[in-house]
């Protein structure tokens, strides 16, 4: 399935791309450089101009929610669930109002895939805005809660708190939390705002819809304080687990 539109830039194509195509885009181009293999690109959809129909100029890629058993909602269908949309990325060629219309094709393309996919979350990053994009794109607002990133003083760079608390990924959790440790980082607090599309009337959100909030952007410094003991307990559990120590064969 495909969706043209027209706009003063000409007309365009949206259709669903390759999930492998979806990836390079936005680790190349995402302000994030990131990817979970584990949660991205359940759905990516992809726009094109007419006239260059094989030149992908943004990607909007589809997923699971971080906690897929969480009961954020409530639905009489027992198989409906709600995904995300993870990330998108438009080239700047496009213009802004792309954004727009990318959301609003691919959400038609994703429901006709998926009868029981019943609403879509989004996030928006306090460090860029508050999510004006969503409410141009008609998604309900429904409150935001504060993030931790920390950024690292000797590289530059950019760490979501997730990394340091979650011990599932080792080797993502030793590279951070040494780095906790000596020092390096400094950690700031950023607004996260949560905007639901939903696509059937009976879906219910677990919270009520709250006004769409008001133009706000940035970070704020502040001192997070952990418990250090029990992350060294951690590295040294986890550097075993990745790292084991040779078995002796003597005794």
């Amino acid at each position: 399935m495909e969706i043209k539109k027209s706009t003063k830039l000409g007309e365009l194509i949206i259709k669903p791309v390759e999930k492998k195509l979806a990836k390079e885009m936005i680790v190349k181009n995402h302000y994030s450089h990131k990817w979970n293999d584990g949660g991205f690109g359940v759905y990516n959809v992809g726009v094109f101009k007419a006239d260059e129909p094989n030149k992908c100029l943004g990607v909007a890629v589809y997923g699971y929610v971080k906690n897929l058993n969480a009961k954020m909602f409530e639905h009489p269908n027992p198989n409906a669930w709600m995904c995300e949309l993870n990330r998108m990325w438009i080239d700047d060629s496009l213009g802004k109002n792309a954004e727009t219309i990318l959301i609003g094709a691919s959400i038609k393309i994703i429901r006709k895939h998926d009868p029981n996919l019943v609403a879509i979350q989004s996030f928006a990053d306090g460090r860029l805005g508050c999510g004006t994009i969503y409410k141009a794109a008609n998604f309900q607002y429904y409150g935001y809660h504060y993030t931790k990133f920390l950024v690292n003083s000797r590289s530059g760079e950019v760490t979501h708190e997730q990394i340091l608390t979650n011990t599932t990924s080792a080797t993502g959790y030793l590279r951070a939390n040494i780095a906790y440790l000596v020092g390096d980082y400094k950690a700031f607090e950023v607004k996260t705002y949560r905007y639901i599309y939903p696509l059937c009337k009976r879906f219910k959100f677990r919270s009520s819809q709250l006004p769409y909030p008001d133009y706000d952007k940035g970070m704020k410094e502040t001192d997070w304080k952990r418990d250090k003991e029990k992350i060294k307990c951690n590295i040294m559990r986890l550097l075993e687990k990745v790292a084991p120590s040779p078995v002796s064969l003597t005794k």
